[in-house]
């Protein structure tokens, strides 16, 4: 049964944080979020084989982040990685994230007409 201040820290923190390796519920989410983002991942990539485009590329390379995230989310679950190492590596892919979704708005603005 879920007692006020499990529930409390639930809402009010991160799915993550201080959550055991044994829950089934992160271990469902991440499961289904490396499903997803393999899909998300093979359907950005097979619009690049089709327009050949250094935004689509970007792009691609962008949404392949989500891969990476949640690979990350499995090996700190697994043990290989301590939470500070997990949330600097998860905030890196958020910058790389953006930086490529920029460059891609950027590049297919400039290459215009």
């Amino acid at each position: 049964m879920l007692s006020i201040s499990s529930l409390t820290a639930g809402v009010l923190l991160p799915l993550h944080f201080g959550v055991s390796p044994s829950d089934s519920l992160l271990i469902i989410a991440l499961s289904a979020g490396t499903v997803f983002s393999i899909l998300v991942a093979l359907l950005s990539f097979a619009a690049y084989v089709k327009r050949r485009t250094m935004s689509y590329l970007l792009i691609a390379i962008a949404f392949s982040t989500f891969l990476g995230k949640t690979s990350l989310g499995l090996t700190y679950l697994m043990g290989s990685m301590n939470a500070d190492m997990h949330h600097s590596f998860e905030h890196s892919l958020d910058v790389v994230m953006m930086a490529l979704v920029l460059g891609a708005v950027y590049y297919a603005r400039s290459n215009e007409g």
